[in-house]
């Protein structure tokens, strides 16, 4: 298979429509103008597995692994932080971990661009670029 072809992806699931699942789903599949379904379903996806897809499946390098990890870490940040924002949980009784406290950011919004940041977010590398790594491992 060269790395231009395309494949077909299918995932079906039927769950009962007011189980949490079935709510998530309805949720993933509504067209909203912030994220498209592709965008909703890929973007969670690609930041808890893309290093270990790569890992497996691929010759990346070692430090090629390692620049895919710290781009899937930073997406999950900024997804915690947009999580705690949104739903209240900026007090100092929200922690990542029992012994250490972050700071409470605000994020603007996620567009379909991405994240549309504040100023006061912390110093975390920036690796939302990662489709340029990933085209150079092809």
């Amino acid at each position: 298979m060269s790395t231009s072809e395309q494949f077909n992806f299918v995932f079906r699931h039927q769950p009962k429509r007011t189980s949490k699942y079935g709510i998530l789903l309805t949720y993933i599949n509504q067209d909203g103008a912030d994220l498209t379904r592709c965008e909703r379903m890929l973007h969670p996806v690609a930041a808890f597995w893309l290093p270990f897809a790569y890992q497996n499946c691929t010759d990346a390098s070692s430090s090629e692994l390692q620049q895919l990890a710290r781009s899937a870490v930073y997406q999950l940040k900024l997804h915690i932080h947009y999580l705690e924002n949104s739903f209240g949980l900026n007090d100092d009784s929200s922690a990542l971990e029992p012994t250490q406290k972050l700071e409470k950011p605000f994020l603007a919004e996620v567009s379909t661009n991405g994240w549309h940041e504040k100023d006061n977010l912390p110093k975390i590398e920036d690796f939302s670029d990662e489709d340029d790594i990933l085209s150079q491992l092809i």
